[in-house]
């Protein structure tokens, strides 16, 4: 499942989709909009994608992650458009026989995500322009 999407995100329908009778362990990562980053008072965020470009990103890191870390399944969700403060912008959801498959092939994707697949963020500001935000990498990942 990947999908791209301008309304409010199922978690049960993402998670779900994860489980089967294979599965022992879902690990679900979910984004959401915060409303302050620092000091900073953020209003909104607001996501563009390159939407065919970054489904067949999905597609080709899906593919590897279910390789590496014998995958049963695999979620993605992100939202674009509009998501207040609260909202879930991004669902990553991973199933697998075990749990440390699953929590470790769930962190590999939402970094490989924030680092290779066309997706945009821009953060609405209580004060001042709104700013185009680029991602940062936040911990090493390491492949099997």
């Amino acid at each position: 499942m990947i999908e791209f999407v301008r309304e409010p995100i199922d978690l049960n329908r993402v998670s779900t989709f994860c489980s089967m009778d294979r599965v022992g362990a879902v690990s679900l990562f979910v984004g959401i909009t915060r409303r302050f980053t620092g000091n900073i008072e953020t209003l909104c965020l607001e996501y563009e994608a390159y939407e065919s470009m970054a489904t067949m990103k999905m597609l080709e890191l899906t593919t590897r992650v279910a390789q590496q870390w014998q995958i049963e399944r695999v979620a993605f969700v992100h939202r674009l458009g509009r998501v207040a403060i609260g909202e879930t912008s991004m669902v990553v959801a991973v199933g697998s026989a075990h749990r440390d498959n699953a929590i470790d092939a769930c962190h590999w994707i939402v970094e490989r995500v924030k680092a290779e697949v066309p997706i945009w963020k821009k953060e609405h500001y209580a004060e001042g322009d709104p700013k185009w935000i680029h991602p940062v990498k936040s911990y090493p990942v390491q492949n099997k």
